[in-house]
């Protein structure tokens, strides 16, 4: 038997350097819209702000969005949901001359319903109270730093996951808030060489302005239109600038692949469809279509939400936190079928119904397939710390009751979602169907090459969906290709 190859341990191997690095110098710059100052729901909605340098190169991770909010309601005060500086936008997309590289919709309800609960921590709730104030006791009585400041803002119902009072931006108080992008170009690791583009046709990041009542509570009168302007915005760009030899190195590798530069990261995909409530919905089989055409699906989201107010004894939806509120539909499992396949082969146990004493005790594999669709399992809190037995497929009767959310809004003229002091309620669901766990390109289900129909498959038992009628809001994580391209322009393929 040949000797194994010894190797010297890497704390003691003085020629296992890293290796060297181009000049280059990194920088922060600050790029501003070219369409207006000030954006209102029901005006200048749409926010556009170029990105270019013709010499440094873009570090998508280390930069983010910063802007200005001015609740001008009168006498209302307002509570933003758990998406925090992100519920401010309906729409997030990224174009270059004309083309459109990335559009997530929905992208409020996204980071509102799915990602911020699966993915922050305790510690990061706490964080993200300084960047986007989200529930916590600013401008009222006492800063959020106060732990204890006055009953009912207390900066420790943090740590509980507590929804606010409702009071945190009081009327005619102007905030900053700071987010970073989620999107397209911007979820990939690598550099984006920005010298390669066109400098007449640059970048452009486009944000969409969502109506007032879909940002968070308000109290006292209903938020008028235009009420919350946004101002000073802007991206805040971790530049690294290189010398004109580095850019030449970048054209040459680019016309050695064929006259394109390949930048591969992930992309989201929104679809929703309706289904009925009450005896018209019925129990059984229930599908809903998911139109989609990529040659990897990574993983897939859904949450249930109700846009009925009936018998929740609320006046509008600026009342309750609409976004991030989700139920189950009373399924007892759920699968995802693309042609004649169904994922996972054996279907994913849900809670059942919601009114049984046992749906509580139900909600841990849907946890679990979350955890590993959103790449997580294997951490030490798959789901951070928002997701608990208080907040995941739960509602206000939950609190008092051995029972779960199936979605409704209300019932018997009480609220069921969130308001106020109350748990952050939240019931997103995934389908994880990467085969490498990010470790691999394309190593995802494909549903473009042969057109397959996709459809999301719930199975309700003897209840029904819920008395309300149900938007099932489905986003897909696809693998993207970027490709910079010798004329200046920048393609993609997915």
């Amino acid at each position: 038997m040949e000797a194994m190859d010894r190797k010297m341990p890497s704390s003691i191997d003085y020629s296992d350097v890293l290796p060297l690095s181009v000049p280059a110098q990194s920088r922060r710059r600050k790029f501003f819209p070219v369409n207006g100052g000030e954006f209102r729901d029901n005006g200048n909605n749409e926010i556009r702000i170029p990105i270019s340098s013709t010499n440094a190169l873009l570090d998508a991770e280390h930069s983010y969005l910063d802007f200005t909010l001015t609740n001008t309601n009168g006498l209302a005060a307002f509570s933003v949901d758990s998406g925090g500086a992100a519920m401010f936008f309906s729409r997030v997309r990224v174009e270059q001359a004309g083309k459109v590289l990335s559009d997530t919709r929905e992208y409020n309800r996204l980071i509102a319903s799915v990602i911020n609960p699966v993915s922050e921590t305790g510690d990061g709730r706490l964080a993200g109270t300084i960047r986007d104030f989200t529930q916590a006791g600013n401008l009222v009585g006492a800063p959020n730093i106060q732990p204890f400041p006055v009953a009912g803002r207390r900066g420790d119902r943090l740590a509980l996951t507590s929804c606010g009072t409702g009071q945190n931006i009081i009327a005619g108080a102007t905030c900053r808030f700071a987010m970073p992008l989620m999107t397209g170009l911007f979820t990939q690791d690598k550099l984006i060489p920005l010298p390669l583009v066109s400098k007449n046709d640059p970048i452009t990041i486009i944000l969409t302005l969502d109506v007032v009542n879909n940002y968070g509570v308000y109290t006292a009168a209903v938020p008028a239109a235009g009420s919350m302007p946004i101002t000073k915005i802007s991206y805040n760009a971790q530049l690294i600038e290189v010398g004109p030899d580095v850019i030449s190195q970048f054209s040459q590798m680019r016309d050695m692949m064929g006259g394109q530069l390949a930048l591969s990261g992930h992309d989201w995909e929104h679809n929703s469809e309706l289904l009925a409530g009450g005896a018209a919905g019925g129990g059984g089989e229930r599908i809903v279509n998911v139109p989609i055409r990529k040659r990897s699906v990574k993983s897939l989201f859904w949450v249930a939400n109700s846009e009925s107010l009936a018998n929740s004894g609320l006046a509008g939806d600026y009342l309750l936190f609409n976004k991030s509120f989700g139920g189950t539909c009373n399924m007892d499992s759920f699968q995802l079928k693309v042609g004649s396949v169904v994922y996972p082969p054996t279907p994913i146990q849900g809670p059942g119904d919601s009114n049984s004493p046992f749906s509580q005790t139900r909600r841990g594999e849907c946890v679990q397939e979350l955890a590993k669709a959103m790449g997580t399992l294997g951490f030490a809190a798959p789901t951070g710390r928002l997701i608990n037995t208080l907040t995941y497929c739960a509602n206000a009767a939950s609190l008092v009751a051995d029972e779960t959310a199936n979605g409704d809004n209300g019932t018997g003229g009480a609220p069921l979602a969130a308001t106020t002091n109350e748990p952050v309620f939240c019931a997103p669901f995934g389908i994880d169907l990467d085969a490498f766990q990010s470790t691999a390109l394309e190593a995802g289900v494909d549903t473009a090459t042969l057109a397959q129909h996709t459809s999301l498959i719930l199975n309700i038992g003897a209840a029904t969906i819920g008395a309300q009628d149900k938007t099932i809001h489905t986003w897909i994580c696809y693998d993207k290709h970027y490709y910079f391209n010798r004329d200046g322009s920048v393609s993609m393929s997915d």
